[in-house]
């Protein structure tokens, strides 16, 4: 699943590439043909990272963490309190 995903995207920049070297970006096949590329490329790239990603070959990015809220027993009393009827 893999080699196929990364077929794509070579493939989808291969299109890109052409396009851009036989000047076909200023009329609409050329646009279509970008925006096809361009589509193909980024939905297999997204499952190309996916597939690597749970396979384990990239490493786990840590994110920072929120603190932890302090708890107090006081504020849990009497949830009510303080608001007006």
């Amino acid at each position: 699943m893999i080699a196929i995903c990364a077929v794509v995207v070579l493939l989808a920049v291969a299109g890109l590439v052409w396009t851009f070297a036989t000047g076909l970006e200023f009329n609409i096949d050329g646009l279509l043909m970008l925006a096809v590329c361009l589509m193909m490329g980024g939905v297999f790239s997204l499952m190309l990272l996916l597939l690597v990603k749970e396979a384990g070959w990239l490493p786990p990015v840590p994110f920072p963490r929120k603190k932890a809220a302090t708890f107090s027993p006081a504020s849990t009393a009497n949830p009510g309190a303080g608001k007006g009827k």
